[in-house]
């Protein structure tokens, strides 16, 4: 027998299951999938480690900042005797968080809209030297409103030098790695947030008038440090982004001359002529107001991510303005005031658990897919509020309550976690390199009206029921709710790995 027609001692594998065929590809080991990952990761950020780490520094500075100054101020305005200026009205006390996140919120929406045409790197310095503005309005202000207007610079910080770093992050990271190179930033960013907030209630010295002006010295060399590190130290990254959209629109060009060869064979066969398309033409990109009416209002699936966002600060909103009264006012008959070093631990707990545990989720969620762990985010944010309102009323214990609002801060946190990278991520997904900048701002945009959003309904809301725990009650309904639109409307567009 010719040896050419004889059989393979091999079997040969049966079509559509060759281990080559991705669609009937063996399961991944975990331990393997997130080995590649990281060194996929690794190898994406080593040309430039040193820049990645003054971002993630960055990051850190700016949760710093953020929590000195919110939770100072949480006790600045209200009823009681340490209090510095006498406010009754709930909504009025927190309104501190409305000017701040309606700032911040324009903010996003504005470096979203520039990054591309004057660069990531200017955009963060201006947000730092604007910033500088917020310390020495609050150490010289002598009112509430003023206390309420130093915020706006707060606004314009937190908006232009997060968001910048936020994308720079994802140019360094690239798309695929987007979710890790978000978790970098909001791990540093809210790990410093709650080292700084417990720092923050230890500064405060209760002797003396202006108690709680004495960390703002603190936030001017935060705000110093970051601009002389961003002006003398740190690169744009707008090259990048330029080079990583090259290549995707290759990518498109490339698919779209094979499609348009396979239709013009099937037209010669068929016997009809077809005019060849222009598949090496480059696609006019968007403009950024465009992408802002794309993801806000036609997209199914970024419509929902905007939608969680927004919900998503609205919680935080209330962790640190109404929840923080809460301990410090007691309910009556129930359970007496907390110390503001109780407080601060709370908060410790709520952020740090919220800021450590991102990396593993933006890491994982790079690997299995956005919307499972944005739901169960959701969900679990929505059981942790339900905890807090219900130890608020039912436990009359001082130490009973502290250990469960210490728990639901943990919860909360958690949630929080979950969700806060991939909700980035997940905009990224439906995103183009060249229109990140402008969807991810506009994301941010709705995202952070969100505190501005729980200042007013949750001051409004506990004016108007007149309790803490029925306000926490109704937010914890509107989660569940988001989640469940989450769950139904919002499409994957990445291919998660089959794993054992």
């Amino acid at each position: 027998m010719d040896p050419k027609l004889a059989p393979s001692s091999t079997p040969q594998q049966a079509p559509g299951n060759s281990k080559t065929d991705g669609s009937h590809a063996a399961p991944l080991r975990w331990t393997t999938v997130v080995k590649v990952r990281l060194v996929l990761f690794g190898q994406a950020i080593r040309p430039h480690w040193f820049q990645f780490m003054l971002l993630a520094i960055l990051s850190g500075n700016i949760g710093a900042v953020y929590a000195v100054t919110d939770f100072c101020q949480a006790y600045m305005a209200g009823t009681n005797s340490y209090n510095i200026y006498y406010v009754s009205s709930y909504a009025v006390s927190t309104s501190f968080l409305v000017s701040f996140g309606a700032v911040k919120a324009v903010c996003d929406l504005i470096v979203g809209m520039l990054a591309d045409r004057i660069g990531r790197r200017c955009m963060h310095a201006v947000g730092w030297a604007f910033g500088i503005l917020l310390p020495v309005m609050i150490i010289a202000g002598k009112n509430w409103p003023t206390m309420v207007a130093a915020d706006v610079f707060l606004g314009v910080q937190q908006g232009l030098s997060w968001t910048s770093a936020v994308f720079m992050l994802i140019d360094y990271a690239t798309r695929r790695n987007a979710g890790v190179g978000v978790g970098v930033s909001e791990t540093m960013g809210y790990s410093m947030q709650a080292l700084f907030a417990v720092l923050a209630g230890y500064m405060i010295n209760e002797t003396t008038k202006n108690y709680q002006k004495s960390p703002f010295y603190l936030v001017l060399g935060l705000m110093v440090m970051g601009l002389l590190i961003s002006l003398l130290l740190l690169k744009d990254t707008t090259a990048l982004a330029a080079a990583e959209t090259l290549q995707y629109e290759q990518a498109d060009r490339d698919k779209a001359a094979v499609q348009a060869e396979a239709e013009a064979a099937a037209a010669a066969e068929s016997g009809h002529s077809v005019t060849k398309p222009d598949v090496l033409r480059l696609v006019k990109p968007d403009s950024p107001v465009r992408t802002f009416f794309y993801t806000s209002f036609r997209n199914p699936s970024t419509i929902v991510i905007c939608i969680a966002g927004c919900m998503t600060n609205t919680m935080t909103g209330l962790a640190w303005g109404l929840f923080l009264k809460w301990m410090a006012a007691g309910e009556t008959g129930q359970w007496k005031a907390f110390s503001k070093h109780d407080a601060a631990q709370v908060l410790l707990a709520y952020s740090l658990i919220k800021g450590l545990c991102q990396f593993m989720t933006g890491l994982t969620s790079d690997m299995i897919g956005r919307k499972g762990i944005i739901v169960a985010g959701l969900w679990t944010c929505c059981g942790a509020l339900t905890v807090l309102a219900v130890a608020g009323s039912y436990i009359t214990s001082h130490s009973a309550v502290y250990s469960t609002f210490l728990a639901g801060a943990v919860l909360l946190g958690f949630g929080t976690g979950l969700m806060y990278p991939n909700l980035l991520a997940a905009i990224s997904d439906h995103t183009p390199p060249r229109g990140r900048p402008a969807a991810l701002g506009t994301y941010r945009f709705w995202r952070d009206l969100g505190y501005a959003v729980g200042g007013l309904a949750g001051g409004g809301l506990r004016n108007a029921t007149g309790s803490f725990a029925e306000t926490m009650g109704i937010v914890a309904a509107c989660v569940f709710v988001v989640g469940l639109l989450v769950l139904l409307v919002y499409r994957e567009r990445m291919v998660p790995l089959k794993m054992y």
